[in-house]
């Protein structure tokens, strides 16, 4: 089969984060060496926090892109571990306006839509590799009723489009703030930058061996 063609997004900075991790540790990707390591192809992407910008960017990107799999990163701010999200819900809140000062018109991000879209990367085994990798990790019902949620319901809508129906692997990975990183609410025993840049790349293979078994399975 053609190399695996992954769609890797961070987010640009928002209120309460003007350094975004993501979109530090996604900018940090060497690219050239995952390919070569992983037999992959990767394009990188950095979203920003705004909700007009995720609707217009993320289905372009799926339709130019057209990955195998798209696997966005985010920033919980709260968190401990790393968290994959399993669900996107079909709401967003109302307080908390993006990084450009506008909120959602409406409660309901797909209004007339189910109340939930599963994630369709394998989080189950993206939590043992990391945790494989020395790596604490979590799987995650709830990814919020900000943009980390609303991108992820817009990427599960663009990758339905896109193959009529069935869908590319897509998910969302939730990462703490860097231990070396000081900032309100954020706990204690949080893994390191270096632990968070292992943490993306192992996504990374896990998705792409995810696609590699899809196609093997559908070749079968």
């Amino acid at each position: 089969m053609a190399k695996p063609r992954l769609l890797v997004t961070g987010f640009s900075s928002f209120p309460g984060a003007r350094r975004n991790p993501t979109e530090v540790l996604v900018n940090a990707l060497d690219v050239k060496r995952l390919v070569r390591r992983f037999d992959i192809d990767v394009a990188a992407a950095i979203l920003p926090t705004e909700y007009a910008a995720v609707s217009d960017l993320l289905p372009r990107l799926w339709n130019d892109v057209r990955p195998d799999a798209a696997i966005h990163f985010g920033l919980h701010g709260r968190a401990r571990t790393v968290r994959i999200e399993t669900r996107a819900a079909n709401h967003a809140t109302p307080v908390r306006p993006d990084a450009g000062g506008k909120r959602l018109a409406a409660l309901a991000i797909e209004p007339g839509g189910p109340p939930y879209r599963r994630t369709t990367l394998p989080a189950e085994k993206i939590v043992v590799a990391l945790r494989r990798a020395g790596i604490p990790a979590t799987l995650s019902a709830d990814a919020g009723g900000y943009l980390c949620n609303y991108a992820t319901w817009v990427s599960l809508t663009a990758a339905r489009g896109k193959t009529g129906g069935a869908g590319g692997p897509a998910g969302f990975v939730h990462l703490p703030w860097p231990a070396e990183e000081r900032a309100p609410n954020a706990p204690s025993g949080r893994p390191g930058w270096g632990a968070l840049a292992l943490a993306m790349e192992t996504v990374i293979a896990t998705g792409a061996q995810a696609v590699r078994m899809r196609s093997q399975v559908r070749a079968g």
